[in-house]
């Protein structure tokens, strides 16, 4: 079949499951088109395999076939190969013709024969075939979900028997051609629908599905080197996608797997056989993983999931899991309100010393402290299992769009004494509202897994040293910095271009040109706003890398700079200080936005301190609020959060407001100095500087919006000069700022 065949068949599939996708849900629907093209595959095969058995009889065509005995044979040899058996009568063939809706090309029906309850003695018949059976798990109450009798298909019988009839009739022209090519063909197109569906399913969608480059991604990685694999197994199975991806990378000999949703257990069960893969190669049960693991006892050569995010589970309430051999090695149980753990743990359990396993996880797993930490040590420090941790972008799962990550994980690791690190968090397509990896993504991370060198902005290869160094934290922007280093400006160059647009200003260049001589660099002349930005830039280089210092009065150095921690040099006025609803702007005032960085609903109120009125931004009330509890002239105002990854360099913004004082919005912290150690004007530089930003950066964490915590920006460290000479530095790059502005407004 060529690509445009199969297209051609996802779409008559889709327009067929249109019929009943203004009546419900869309999980809902989902149940009955699929289970109808399950019926008409497992017709189809039991026709193609006894048709084939009467090759040498004088009834060629299994439709034809009326002796009794000829039926037993039939369905001995089907059950045993098939694991199923449909009569002649039974067949998808059979009860379409006696609904006898004829459709024309105009898709106009005619009333047909009541067929609704022989449909469902048949699809009892299919599982009742089975009894007794090696087959009997995987067809045990495979078609319950197809409730013939719901309101939901139409408010009287007739209603329901027209509809049903009407899809049986469109699926009956669809030739699956099963005899002449492989049944991958019809699995994907089946694989298609799922998709499909669990676009049109919000969140019930990640209950059974996985985005197929995701899958795509895990299956590369967990059969890397290898074109066998003896078993799969996926303990959060969904839909089966997952392990059948796994076919498609190499042969496996059985697979495995579990899944809580009864109707998403009976969806993987089908997909399996719809693939090809016989009833003694998979076993899928239906049961809590983490309560009642069913395979227990078995090991698995590649395990892959893709397990509820942060599920709850119970395990404060069952004391068997301090002793059971999943966790209790571990020191702390995954907490009740986040499983992403437990079940990362289970699946080491299960993992062949041989094996790979790799999982998907939200990406606050990779930093979350207390008992997530003290398992996320134990993994590295004690047992060395964890190989690799991917990030991927967000948006990429239906139902959420925090972005996600996958931990590669071997128990017989070749690259023991490290753990690699990728960041493909910014590599994505768009389709509609959804982010999408490309074929050519899927391979830039697999090809990163496996050259495993550390790449620019891309991939880096940390030794167990340094994980450990950051304290087991994973989080990936503490290894990969996805972010343009500074280029280093040539001050020289840059003052000359700005010679050929000079055209001076006096009072300031003459200020600038005392600071630059005893810095012995050229004085920025010029009105060239761009390139005095980048003087600026390069000044701030040479300055906070101490390449170019300031000299006392007397021409001699200042001392050494120091290193200070963050938190001894600021304290906190006000987090969070006031939402939205508590501010209001004066009509008369001037509005601008201080939320995530900027200043949020200025307006001017009087406030008596002492005999002093002092204007400031206030709500609509002034009690239990004084000057000194908001921004006051010389503090930080720090915005601690970005919407966007790639602004993550500006996630802090720094303000220094005149003398009227400010209120901050939501998501900032206000830093106000220790005017001991510090310069009024000069920690908005400090911050600013290069060393500064890199460290703020690697802190800097996050799941839908990265953030800075309080705590991290505490003990970040800062190089401090001598006050005096944070007083020349501010006041020579004030003077360049000033500069900048005059010019900006000439021009």
């Amino acid at each position: 079949m060529t690509e445009a065949q199969k297209q051609r068949l996802e779409s008559q599939l889709w327009k067929i499951a249109n019929e009943l996708r203004g009546k419900m849900d869309a999980d809902e629907f989902r149940d009955y088109i699929l289970g109808f093209i399950f019926y008409k595959y497992l017709s189809e095969k039991q026709l193609l395999f006894a048709n084939k058995l009467l090759e040498t009889e004088d009834v060629k065509n299994y439709q034809d076939v009326t002796y009794e005995e000829d039926l037993e044979a039939i369905k001995e040899e089907s059950l045993e190969k098939l694991g199923y058996f449909l009569h002649p009568g039974e067949l998808f063939t059979a009860i379409t013709a006696k609904g006898n809706i004829k459709i024309d090309e105009e898709d106009e029906e005619e009333v047909g024969n009541f067929i609704l309850d022989d449909l469902q003695e048949i699809l009892n018949a299919i599982e009742q075939s089975t009894m007794g059976n090696e087959s009997e798990d995987d067809f045990n109450k495979l078609f319950e979900d197809i409730d013939l009798a719901s309101t939901k298909l139409g408010r009287s019988p007739s209603a329901r028997n027209k509809l049903i009839a009407k899809v049986l009739a469109h699926l009956e022209k669809i030739d699956f051609q099963l005899g002449q090519v492989d049944a991958d063909v019809l699995g994907d197109a089946y694989e298609y629908l799922i998709g499909q569906f669990a676009s049109g399913a919000g969140k019930k969608a990640g209950e059974f599905y996985t985005p197929q480059q995701v899958s795509r991604v895990l299956a590369k990685i967990v059969t890397l080197g290898k074109s066998r694999i003896k078993n799969a197994y996926d303990p959060a199975c969904g839909s089966g996608s997952l392990l059948l991806r796994i076919a498609k990378e190499a042969e496996v000999g059985e697979f495995a797997g579990q899944e809580l949703n009864r109707t998403t257990y009976n969806l993987a069960r089908m997909n399996m056989i719809l693939h090809g893969v016989h009833f003694s190669q998979f076993d899928i049960r239906q049961e809590d993983t983490l309560e009642e693991p069913m395979h227990l006892e078995e090991r698995f050569e590649a395990v892959v999931a893709n397990p509820p995010f942060s599920a709850k589970w119970k395990s404060g309430d069952n004391p068997l899991h301090e002793t059971d051999d999943r966790f209790s090695q571990y020191g702390r149980l995954a907490p009740s309100s986040k499983a992403d753990f437990a079940f990362v743990q289970h699946m080491i359990h299960q993992l062949a010393d041989n094996g790979t396993a790799a999982v998907v996880l939200p990406h606050g797993a990779l930093y979350r402290g207390a008992a997530e930490g003290i398992i996320r040590e134990y993994i590295i420090k004690e047992q060395n299992y964890l190989d690799a941790v991917i990030g991927l972008p967000s948006n990429l799962f239906y139902g959420t769009s925090i972005p996600a990550c996958i931990l590669v994980l071997k128990k017989c690791r070749i690259h023991d004494e490290d753990i690699l690190f990728i960041d493909a968090s910014a590599e994505f397509d768009k389709r509609g509202n959804q982010n999408f990896l490309t074929d050519r993504l899927v391979e830039n991370i697999v090809q990163a897994y496996e050259k495993r060198e550390t790449s620019e902005k891309y991939a880096y290869v940390a030794p167990l040293s340094e994980v450990a160094e950051n304290g087991y934290n994973l989080n990936i922007s503490r290894y990969v910095y996805p972010f343009e280093e500074e280029r280093i400006i040539d001050v020289s160059d840059v003052t000359r271009e700005l010679r050929r647009s000079s055209s001076e200003l006096e009072t300031v260049n003459r200020s600038l040109e005392e600071h630059s001589s005893e810095l012995e660099i050229d004085p920025p002349s010029g009105v060239n706003v761009p390139l005095l930005e980048a003087y600026k830039k390069a000044c701030m280089q040479g300055i906070f890398s101490q390449e170019i210092r300031f000299k006392t009065g007397a021409g001699a150095p200042y001392p050494d700079w120091k290193p200070v921690l963050f938190g001894s040099l600021f304290t906190w006025v006000r987090t969070n200080s006031l939402p939205r609803e508590k501010l209001s702007a004066d009509p008369e005032g001037e509005v601008q936005n201080i939320h995530y960085g900027d200043i949020h609903t200025k307006f001017r109120a009087n406030f008596k301190q002492g005999d002093e009125e002092v204007p400031f931004i206030i709500g609509s009330s002034t009690e239990d609020f004084r000057p000194e509890d908001f921004c006051l002239k010389g503090d930080v105002v720090i915005a601690d959060a970005s919407e966007d990854h790639a602004d993550i360099g500006k996630a802090i913004e720094i303000i220094e407001p005149d003398e009227t004082p400010l209120v901050a919005g939501l998501h900032t912290y206000i830093a106000r100095p220790n005017t001991t150690e510090l310069v009024v004007g000069f920690p908005g530089y400090l911050l600013r500087s290069a060393e500064a930003r890199r460290q703020i950066m690697r802190v800097a964490q996050g799941i839908s919006v990265l953030g800075i915590s309080k705590g991290n920006l505490e003990k970040i460290s800062l190089l401090l000069p001598h006050v005096d000479e944070q007083k020349r530095i501010a006041e020579f790059l004030s003077c360049i700022d000033t500069k900048i502005d005059l010019v900006s407004k000439n021009l």
